[in-house]
């Protein structure tokens, strides 16, 4: 098997035993098609591959392609009236020579075409040349009689496609809670939902600390409400500061961080934000009367998903 290269065409070169599958074509007294003055012959529709075609044949070659010299074969396909208006056929077209002395067939088979209502035949002007053709020891001309064939590989159009959308965005939102009540909290607290780049999002905050941290110091959390729901690429990329308020003095405890929220990464903060011993001492101002003040500033900056 090789790959030639024409000016318009590159096709697969090969020699086989089995007979195309689709159309076989026995012509009789090749030479008086040129003699009769019959330049082109237009084979009746064949069915392959779900859809009508037909082969054509230039005996002395098509002229308008440069063929000169060569037999020119093509495929029409046909019967395209009950297609959509818009209909394309991507196919696979395989040409036959047989070789009658050695019994087996010479094909040229081209790259995929697409058939369309614009473009509804395709072929090789050069298929082979008159002097190889007619050369008796080749065996594709014996007795003034050839066969010519065909075959049709209809690419399916089943290929998945994806479209990655990365999206800037400026969306922010800054909010501050006053918790009180907070020696009677529970194990966590989260707060009302908020909006801030399409996205939801909750302040999530555990009072004595979970984890490794409980009993030690107070753990903060901003969560994704949404991130639960992504899809596997789906990603939301945030800059996120989360503080708590000197009530007394002024001022505060603030912690930041960057990161991308996703169906892996649901909630992110700081498990040690602050030690209870911290937090509980009156003189620091973060605990009066019972009442924390605890803020959060986000910016949403990428959004990233991929759709079929």
């Amino acid at each position: 098997m090789r790959s030639i290269a024409t000016k318009d065409e590159e096709v697969t070169v090969e020699v086989r035993d089995a007979s195309p599958g689709h159309y076989l074509l026995k012509i009789e007294s090749f030479s008086l098609l040129s003699e009769s003055g019959i330049d082109k012959f237009e084979s009746n529709e064949f069915e392959a591959a779900g859809h009508k075609w037909k082969m054509i044949i230039y005996p002395d070659g098509n002229t308008h392609e440069n063929g000169s010299g060569h037999i020119s074969v093509y495929l029409a396909i046909s019967g395209t009236t009950s297609l959509p208006s818009n209909w394309e056929v991507n196919a696979i077209c395989t040409f036959f020579l047989f070789n009658q002395l050695r019994d087996n067939y010479l094909s040229l088979r081209g790259k995929m075409r697409h058939f369309q209502p614009i473009k509804s035949i395709w072929g090789l002007p050069k298929f082979l040349s008159h002097n190889t053709f007619k050369e008796a020891s080749n065996g594709y001309l014996v007795d003034d009689k050839c066969v010519l064939g065909a075959e049709i590989f209809i690419v399916q159009r089943q290929a998945f496609g994806e479209c990655l959308s990365m999206v800037k965005s400026t969306d922010s939102f800054k909010r501050e809670w006053k918790i009180c009540n907070f020696s009677k909290l529970g194990e966590n607290w989260l707060s009302e939902e908020f909006t801030v780049g399409g996205y939801k999002w909750k302040l999530w905050l555990y009072p004595k600390g979970n984890a490794n941290n409980k009993g030690c110091d107070i753990s903060i959390f901003l969560k994704s409400v949404d991130a639960k729901d992504f899809d596997h690429h789906e990603k939301v990329k945030v800059n996120c500061s989360i503080n708590l308020k000197d009530q007394t003095n002024g001022g505060y405890k603030k912690l930041s961080y960057c990161i991308w929220f996703s169906t892996t990464t649901q909630a992110w903060g700081f498990p040690g934000f602050m030690p209870l011993t911290q937090l509980c001492d009156q003189k620091k101002g973060y605990l009066v009367n019972d009442c924390i003040a605890v803020g959060v500033e986000l910016k949403v900056e990428f959004k990233h998903s991929v759709k079929s």
